[in-house]
C-alpha cells in the first residue's frame, strides 16, 4: 500500500472540468445516475437521495457501500480519468457485481449542478470529509487543487458508507421527484431488493425493481425467440447476436407513445449505453410512434481497455471506424426493427379485424357472399380500411358498414373500380374514397327519389278514382311498399304472418266489397307495421277499429320476441266516422294504433323523397363552389 499523503489533491485541466462536468451534465438526472453507479460499484445495498427544498437548495446522496479511506480518496476518487477496471485488473466488485464505472469522470458531473461539493466517507470506523469549491478550482493559478479537509481519519462508530452533498445549485426550478424517479429507472436495470434507491424517504418513490408495465403495451416480440426467420435470411447477423448473448424485447403500444418513450434503449452491464433510438432510416414512419423496448448488449462494455460508450453514456460510438462489432450490432438491430415493423402491421391488422368481427361486422363473410367477380375489389376496399393505421376500430366499423350498404349501388362500384384501374386504391386513398361516399350515396338516392315522385303522382290518381283496395290498391302497395313508410323497400316486406292472420281471424262476415287486406311490413328500424287498407271513400266504423286492434294484440301476444314494437294503421281517405268511432280512435293512439289517410301518406313520401333530391343538389352546389374557389 502506498504511503498516505498529508493532503488531498486533485490534478486537473480547467477545460476538462468545464467540458466533462459543467457543460456535459447540466441536468440533475444524469448526475444522480453517476452517483448511483458509484454506489453500485462500492457494493452498496441502499442509496438515499434527499432534496432540500428550503431557500438554500441542496442535494444529498448517501450510500451504505464500502466507503473510502484517505488514500483511496486521493488515488481513486480524486483521480480524473482513472480506469478502475484496468488498474484493479478486475471488472467485478468484491461481491461479484459487474463494475459500471470506467472513465473516472462521473465525479465531475456534480459541478454541472452545483458549485460546492462535500464528500464524507467512512470505512472501517474511520471518517474522512472534505469540500471542493468550483469557483476556487477555476480561479486556481496551477493545475492542482487542494480540497478543504474537514475530517481526517476521524474514528467513528458509524457503519461504512459515503455521503455527497451538493450545494449552491445552478437551478432554481422546483424538483420534480416523479420525473427524477422515471429518469433513474430508464437508466439502469440493476434494481432489486439487494439494491434500492430511496428518494426523500418517500415509500411511493422507492425504486426496488426494474419496473416495466407490460399492461400498457399491445404486442411484444423477444429476441432471439421470435426472430428465427432472421437465421434464414441473415445467418451471420443472427449468429452474431447469439454468440454475444444479445437479448431483449420490443413492445408496441395501443396508442402513440410520448416522444421520450419511443425507440429502443440499450443496456450494458445493467447501465444505459444508448438512449432511445429507432434503428431505422425511416424513423418518422407511423410505426415508430408505437414502438419501444430494451436490449442487453453486455459485450460492448466487456473490454477493460476499449471504450465503446460516449462520455455522457447516452450513446454508443457507432461511427468508430475500427469497431466492426458495433457496425454488426447496428445492422442486427436494424433487421430486428424492420422485421418487427412487418410483424406489427400483421398483428395490428388481425387484432383490429377480430375486434371488428366481435363488434358484429364480419367482412370475410360479406365478401364471400358477393358475386365472385365482385370479391377482389371488395377485398381491396376492406383491406384498405383495416390496413390504414389512421383509421381506428370504431371508425373502421362505420366505414365497413357503409361499404356493405353502398355496394348495391352501381355508381359506388364504378367509382372504386376506376380508382383500382388507376392503381390508386390503397391506404393513401381510402380516406379520400370514404369522404366521397356522401356524394355517391346522395346521387343514387336522387335517382331513386325522382322515380318515386312519379310513382306518388300515379298513386294519387288511383286514390282520386276510388279504386278497389283488393284489385288495385293492394297490388300497387305490394309493388311499392315505401308508399306506406318512406324507409321501406320491397324486400323488407314480411309475408309469413299473412297466412297466420287469415287462419286466426274470420272475416267472412265482412261484405265482399269491404274484404280486409292483411298487409304486414317492417321498416329499417325493425318495427312491425300491421296495415289495414280501406277503399279511399269508405266511412270508418267502430268494427273496423276493433279489427286492427285485434291484429296488433294477436301479434304482440303470439310473438313477443319478434314483435317488441308493433304499430297498427287503418288507412282510408274518408276521415268521417260513424257515431262512437271517433272516441275509440283517440284511445287507440295510446296503443300505437293510428288512423291515416292516403293523402297523408303520399304527402310524407313526397317530402321525404324531395329532401333526398335536395340533398344531392346541395352537395353538388358545394362541390362546384369549392372548385371555383
Amino acid at each position: 500500500m502506498s504511503e498516505e499523503k498529508e493532503e488531498l489533491e486533485i490534478t486537473f485541466d480547467i477545460n476538462i472540468i468545464d467540458h466533462l462536468g459543467v457543460k456535459l451534465y447540466s441536468t440533475i438526472p444524469p448526475m444522480i445516475a453517476e452517483l448511483i453507479s458509484n454506489a453500485w460499484d462500492s457494493d452498496a445495498h441502499n442509496v438515499y437521495i434527499d432534496f432540500c427544498t428550503e431557500d438554500t437548495k441542496s442535494i444529498s446522496v448517501r450510500d451504505d457501500g464500502n466507503g473510502m479511506d484517505f488514500n483511496e480518496l486521493n488515488n481513486c476518487f480524486l483521480k480524473i480519468g482513472r480506469n478502475r477496471r484496468v488498474e484493479n485488473k478486475c471488472d467485478v466488485t468484491k461481491s461479484s457485481r459487474p463494475v459500471l464505472g470506467k472513465k473516472g469522470l462521473g465525479k465531475l458531473s456534480m459541478f454541472g449542478i452545483g458549485k460546492v461539493i462535500t464528500v464524507s466517507t467512512i470505512k472501517n470506523g474511520i471518517k474522512n470529509t472534505f469540500t471542493m469549491n468550483y469557483d476556487d478550482i477555476k480561479n486556481s493559478h496551477s493545475d492542482k487543487y487542494k480540497p478543504k479537509i474537514i475530517d481526517k481519519n476521524l474514528p467513528v462508530k458509524d457503519p461504512n458508507g459515503t455521503l455527497i452533498k451538493i450545494e449552491k445549485l445552478a437551478t432554481s426550478a422546483e424538483f420534480d421527484f416523479n420525473d427524477l424517479r422515471s429518469e433513474i429507472l430508464s437508466r439502469f436495470r440493476v434494481f432489486s431488493s439487494d439494491f434500492i434507491v430511496h428518494i426523500n424517504n418517500d415509500k411511493n418513490l422507492e425504486i426496488n425493481k426494474n419496473e416495466f408495465s407490460e399492461d400498457l403495451y399491445q404486442f411484444s416480440w423477444k429476441f432471439p425467440r421470435d426472430f428465427l426467420e432472421l437465421k434464414e435470411s441473415s445467418e451471420n447477423l443472427y449468429n452474431f447476436g447469439i454468440n454475444n448473448n444479445i437479448h431483449g424485447e420490443i413492445y408496441t403500444s395501443k396508442t402513440p407513445l410520448k416522444k421520450n418513450q419511443q425507440g429502443i434503449i440499450l443496456f450494458s452491464r445493467g447501465k444505459l449505453v444508448q438512449e432511445n433510438m429507432s434503428f431505422s432510416k425511416r424513423g418518422n414512419d407511423n410505426f415508430f410512434q408505437y414502438m419501444t423496448g430494451s436490449f442487453y448488449v453486455d459485450f460492448v462494455d466487456a473490454s477493460k481497455e476499449i471504450d465503446n460508450c460516449s462520455t455522457d453514456r447516452k450513446s454508443l460510438a457507432w461511427d468508430s471506424y475500427n469497431n466492426s462489432d458495433l457496425k454488426l450490432l447496428n445492422e442486427l438491430m436494424q433487421k430486428i426493427v424492420s422485421l418487427t415493423q412487418s410483424k406489427w402491421r400483421i398483428e395490428r391488422k388481425n387484432d383490429k379485424k377480430k375486434r371488428i368481427i366481435d363488434g358484429g361486422i364480419n367482412p370475410d363473410d360479406w365478401i364471400n357472399n358477393l358475386n365472385p367477380a365482385e370479391q377482389p375489389l371488395a377485398k381491396k376496399l376492406v383491406d384498405a380500411i383495416i390496413d390504414n393505421e389512421n383509421i381506428e376500430e370504431e371508425s373502421a366499423k362505420e366505414y365497413l358498414s357503409c361499404i356493405k350498404d353502398m355496394y348495391d349501388f352501381t355508381g359506388f362500384k364504378d367509382f372504386t373500380a376506376k380508382l383500382d384501374n388507376l392503381n390508386e386504391l390503397g391506404n393513401e386513398n381510402a380516406l379520400k374514397l370514404l369522404t366521397d361516399w356522401a356524394e355517391i350515396e346522395a346521387k343514387e338516392f336522387a335517382k331513386i327519389s325522382l322515380g318515386r315522385i312519379k310513382t306518388i303522382e300515379q298513386f294519387e290518381k288511383i286514390v282520386r278514382e276510388n279504386a278497389s283496395e283488393t284489385k288495385v290498391v293492394q297490388k300497387f302497395l305490394e309493388e311499392f311498399p315505401w308508399l306506406l313508410d318512406a324507409r321501406m323497400s320491397k324486400f323488407e316486406r314480411e309475408v309469413t304472418y299473412s297466412k297466420i292472420l287469415k287462419e286466426t281471424f274470420n272475416d267472412d262476415e265482412l261484405p265482399e266489397s269491404d274484404r280486409r287486406i292483411d298487409f304486414l311490413c317492417t321498416n329499417d328500424s325493425g318495427i312491425i307495421h300491421i296495415i289495414e287498407l280501406k277503399r279511399p271513400c269508405v266511412k270508418l266504423t267502430s268494427k273496423q277499429l276493433q279489427q286492427i286492434s285485434a291484429y296488433v294484440e294477436f301479434i304482440k301476444r303470439q310473438y313477443p320476441e319478434q314483435a317488441k314494437e308493433v304499430y297498427g294503421y287503418l288507412i282510408s281517405d274518408n276521415m268521417t266516422y260513424e257515431p262512437g268511432a271517433e272516441i275509440m280512435r283517440d284511445g287507440l293512439k295510446t296503443q300505437n294504433i293510428f288512423i291515416k289517410s292516403y293523402s297523408d301518406l303520399l304527402a310524407e313520401a313526397r317530402i321525404y323523397n324531395k329532401n333526398l333530391y335536395d340533398l344531392y343538389s346541395k352537395i353538388e352546389e358545394t362541390k362546384r363552389d369549392s372548385i371555383r374557389n
